[in-house]
Order: structure tokens, then C-alpha cells, then sequence
């Protein structure tokens, strides 16, 4: 008797499921692109208890008679590919015809649609046996389905489930993403019967931004705009002074299809380093628009990753679009290179090879010259006077060679345990409490940790409709940029919160998160220059503090070049 069987559709589809449905905020992007390709021009989205309930999405789109409805819970069954040519030239979100049955398999699913014109709707109900209940519904255009209890019959899956405000803010993330690439069609999200974000159609891209994050946000950002005869980018990034400590808020679309792309996201990384300081990231909402022919959408199971036929000239193209959107007036020439390339260069690879001078780093390796702890061995320097090497960095001369410091992490370790010293942060009142509108997924997460905020000195109450009111904060941080220390605060917050780690610690683990998002905020910035009195006072500070030789993201706040390591540089040993 042989080992091998087919498995039965039940299994099969259970299986795929675990493939296309990874949480909610999968169901409710499979099912809103499917909206999206039946032409919708209103999207509506409801959510209970973070999708685990209930995901309902609701379009005005072209509908579905009897037989196309029953047909499209079958496995492979679509209308939006015919011919194997097609699958490479796809224009469309979905076309694997996989979706809807494997959501269907994991979860208890009506759909009601009804083609234009006609005069009756359908409703297929599809029980825990896989059979399908079929029935008359009213002939409302568009389609709607309702996906309660996911995981119901897949406990193992279910308990891999996050925390309702995690799952929530995926969602929130998923229906963004996907208003941001169809500025034409109307979204609502809903969640407990709780309106989170809605807004009409938008007449172009800048609208749409506005309508997602607000005005002030949107003159934060500067324009991207390229075109040649092959591609187009387009979209907004940050401008120079504008960073976040993580990578959220990066966005990239490929045909209006939301995906993660390392060619992409290299080439923008590329154009903003010398803008961008170390441990920062831009923001950004980039489009590419491509042949489809020369892009493949079929490379990953949920269509989030695809593969470019010429990397090398999406990265050149991308790069030159950024960089001239951060230096306006420039022209970056695209032309592709002819083949071979540069010698030395792998296939493929563009631009010169460039000899790099020796860096510092290179230097302290080679001579193992490294962040001592000549403070806490009792050894003070003798400090006389300080000076500036370029933006960042200080310098002074000791008994014991010569100290470099990087004040912004020198001031963010003296400023972080400042924070964290303190019991009760006594906050102080603002003369003019500040309003301050944030995107619907970082203000849910801010409301939730009220109280941890109120303990290091922010103040704040909810004001409704994704906006807060922030009454108070510690001395530290007046005169800081409100709402990009609070962003920057709810990135920490999901970041804790989405780790799925919970234990006895999490709690202390959150204080130092926030703790060192607060501090990066306020501490000094490379081009800020402090005199003498100033950094005699900082390095005072730094060594009372308990771990004075690296800043809270575990950067070095300075080296000593000893006398030996100096003469060794210089071959004079």
C-alpha cells in the first residue's frame, strides 16, 4: 500500500490558508484588493475586537451574479488572468483565485453581491463543513463579506494571534497602504463600532496625504517626481531634518501594489546618507510605476515581495529621483551604463570603483584602539580646552592621549538616565496646551499607554477623531517638535507591543524605550555648537552616569586614542 496520498480539499485549502491568511489585516487586504479590481469607488472596512470577531468589507463595485459568486469560493477560480502569457503581465491585485476559499477554510464567511442591474442578489453561506447555504439577497450593487471567528478551527493558529490593539494597528496599516495607492476611492475603517479613519476620494496624491497624516506633516515632506520613457517614481520623502528612529512609516508601492523591495529601499537609503544621521531613517511614500512585463508579482505567497528584470536600472532610477528631490535644481543623469562594467565590479554592478581612505574605524581595529572605561577606573581627565571636529564630534587633549566625544550620544546617555532616575517626572504646564493630530494607528497606541507617558512628564488627553491635547511635559523637552517626539514615542510603543514577547520585565523594557526616544529627541544635534562652558558641563554629567561610554541605542559616546595608539599610527612604534 503506498505511503503517498493526495490530501483531501479540506486540508489542501487549510494549507494555502496558511499561506495568503498570516492575520486579520491579511483578510482585509485580500478582500479589499479584490474590491479594488471589481472597479469600487467606496470601500468600507469593519473590524471587531482587532478582526478576530469580525472583518466585514463592504464595496460599490461591480458585483457578482449567482454563478460567479458560487464559482469564486472555489479553489484557483478567477477572472482576472486566462493564459499563461498573462501571468507575466499582470495588472491587477489578485489573480491566483486563491483567496476567498482559503479564508473560507479558517473562518465562518457570508458573501452577498449583485451584478449591476439585476434584479436579485445573492448570499452564500458557507457552514464549518464546507457547505455552501445559498440564497436570494436583496440586488444592492457591489459585494460584501462578512469573515467572523478567523482561526475558529485552527486553535493552534489562533493562539498566534497579538494583542487586539496589535492586530488593530495592522489593519489600520493594511487599509493606509492601500488608500495611499487609490487616491479615487472612498475608505472608512471602522472598529467597535467606532469610526477610525474615513475620507472621500481625493483629487491627487498630496490630497490623499493630507487627508491620512494632516497638513503640518504634509510640508514636512518635499516631492519625488521622475519620469522616462520605461518608469516613473513618484510620491514624498522626508525632508533632511525630518527622521524617525525606525523604519515605520516607509512605503513603497510597485504599480500600486504595496511591497517590500531591498533594490528600492537601498537606492533611497543611498540618495539621503549624507542627509540622514546615523541611527535615523527617513520617511518616505514612494510609487514606481514599470511595464508589468518587467516585473514579476509572483514571487511570494502574499504578494508582498516582487522581482525587477533590471534591478541595477530601478536602483539608478530611484536613487536619481530622491536625491533630486532632496536637492532641488539638480539633474541626475540616468542613462544606462554600457556592458561590461566597471572593472573589478561584479556583473551587473554600476558606477566607479573608488578607493576609500582609511576611516578611524579601520584604524581603532588595526591598533585595537576602543572605548575604554578610564572614567569608571577613577582616571579623570585633565580637561583644558575643547574643539570641534566637523558637526558632530568634540575633542580635547588628557594626560592620557587624545578624547574624541559624539555630543548628540554623549547628551542623549546623560538625558536618558536623567529619565530614568527619576521616580516622578514633575511635568510642567504649557503656556499653550498643543493640539497635535496623529496618523490612526500611532494615536491608538499613545491613548493605551496614557499613564506610562504621565510618569515620564507628558501630560496628555485624548481629544477625539485621532488627535490629542498635550497639556504638560518635562522641562527637558520644551521648545522640542511635539509632534515628532510623540511619533517617534508611538513607534516605541509598537515596537514593545508587537515583539509578542510578555514577561515580568516588559514593563521596565517599555520605560527604556520611551525613556530613549525622549532623550534622542532633546539631546543636541551634530550642527549644534556648544562652547566651552557647555561641554565642560556635559562631560561632567557624563561621568556621573552609570554607563557613560554608550548611548541608550548602544553607540560608543567617545574614544580615547592613547599616546602608544597615536605613535603606533603614525609607525613611530
Amino acid at each position: 500500500m503506498s505511503n503517498i496520498a493526495i490530501l483531501p480539499d479540506l486540508l489542501i485549502n487549510k494549507i494555502a490558508a496558511g499561506e495568503v491568511v498570516e492575520r486579520p489585516a491579511s483578510v482585509v487586504r485580500e478582500l479589499v484588493d479584490n474590491a479594488i479590481d471589481a472597479g469600487a469607488t467606496r470601500i468600507d472596512v469593519e473590524i471587531l475586537h482587532g478582526g478576530k470577531k469580525l472583518i466585514k468589507v463592504a464595496d460599490n463595485g461591480s458585483g457578482m451574479d449567482r454563478d460567479d459568486a458560487i464559482m469564486s469560493l472555489e479553489r484557483h477560480a478567477t477572472s482576472k488572468i486566462e493564459t499563461e502569457d498573462q501571468l507575466f503581465d499582470i495588472s491587477t491585485l489578485g489573480f491566483r483565485g486563491e483567496a476567498l476559499p482559503a479564508i473560507s477554510s479558517v473562518s465562518k464567511l457570508t458573501l452577498i453581491s449583485s451584478a449591476e442591474g439585476a434584479e436579485t442578489g445573492v448570499k452564500i453561506e458557507i457552514s464549518a463543513n464546507r457547505d455552501k447555504v445559498i440564497s436570494d439577497a436583496p440586488p444592492l450593487k457591489g459585494t460584501t463579506v462578512e469573515v467572523r471567528d478567523i482561526f475558529y478551527n485552527t486553535p493552534a493558529r489562533r493562539k498566534f494571534l497579538k494583542t487586539i490593539p496589535t492586530e488593530l494597528s495592522h489593519i489600520i496599516n493594511t487599509v493606509t497602504q492601500k488608500a495611499f495607492a487609490y487616491t479615487d476611492i472612498a475608505f472608512t475603517l471602522t472598529h467597535n463600532n467606532s469610526e477610525i479613519m474615513g475620507f472621500n476620494a481625493a483629487a491627487d496624491l498630496k490630497e490623499r496625504f493630507v487627508q491620512l497624516y494632516g497638513d503640518k506633516m504634509a510640508d514636512e515632506f518635499l516631492s519625488i517626481n521622475k519620469e522616462s520613457k520605461a518608469m516613473r517614481v513618484y510620491g514624498f520623502v522626508s525632508s533632511p531634518g525630518v527622521t524617525r528612529a525606525s523604519r515605520s512609516h516607509q512605503f513603497i508601492f510597485v504599480n500600486s501594489r504595496p511591497v517590500k523591495n531591498a533594490t528600492i529601499n537601498h537606492a533611497i537609503y543611498s540618495a539621503c546618507r549624507d542627509e540622514i544621521p546615523n541611527g535615523k531613517h527617513p520617511v518616505y511614500f514612494l510609487f514606481l510605476e514599470v511595464e508589468p512585463r518587467n516585473v514579476d508579482v509572483n514571487v511570494h505567497p502574499a504578494k508582498l515581495e516582487v522581482k525587477f528584470e533590471r534591478p541595477d536600472d530601478i536602483h539608478r532610477f530611484v536613487r536619481a529621483g530622491v536625491y533630486e528631490a532632496l536637492n532641488p535644481g539638480t539633474e541626475v543623469d540616468v542613462t544606462p551604463l554600457p556592458e561590461p562594467v566597471w572593472p573589478g565590479r561584479s556583473e551587473g554592478g554600476y558606477g566607479p570603483v573608488r578607493a576609500e581612505s582609511p576611516a578611524v574605524g579601520e584604524a581603532s581595529e588595526k591598533f585595537d584602539i576602543s572605548q575604554t572605561d578610564f572614567f569608571s577606573s577613577g582616571i579623570t581627565p585633565d580637561v583644558r580646552d575643547f574643539f570641534h571636529i566637523g558637526e558632530s564630534f568634540i575633542a580635547t587633549t588628557t594626560d592620557e592621549g587624545l578624547l574624541i566625544i559624539d555630543q548628540h550620544a554623549a547628551h542623549e546617555r546623560i538625558l536618558y538616565e536623567k529619565f530614568l532616575r527619576r521616580e516622578k517626572v514633575e511635568p510642567e504646564e504649557l503656556f499653550m496646551p498643543a493640539r497635535i493630530d496623529l496618523p490612526p494607528r500611532e494615536y491608538n497606541f499613545v491613548i493605551k499607554q496614557r499613564e506610562v507617558l504621565k510618569g515620564l512628564g507628558l501630560e496628555i488627553e485624548d481629544f477625539g477623531k485621532n488627535n490629542l491635547i498635550v497639556r504638560s511635559m518635562p522641562q527637558e523637552l520644551h521648545k522640542t517638535d511635539v509632534r515628532g517626539l510623540l511619533m517617534d514615542v508611538a513607534e516605541g510603543l509598537i515596537e514593545e507591543d508587537t515583539t509578542g514577547i510578555r514577561s515580568e520585565d516588559a514593563g521596565e523594557a517599555l520605560l527604556k524605550n520611551i525613556a530613549a526616544r525622549l532623550a534622542c529627541h532633546r539631546s543636541v544635534r551634530g550642527r549644534e555648537q556648544l562652547n566651552n562652558e557647555e561641554m565642560t558641563v556635559m562631560m561632567s554629567d557624563l561621568e556621573k552616569a552609570d554607563e557613560p561610554d554608550k548611548c541608550p541605542h548602544g553607540r560608543p559616546t567617545r574614544m580615547l586614542f592613547s599616546i602608544n595608539d597615536l605613535q603606533k599610527m603614525f609607525k613611530r612604534k
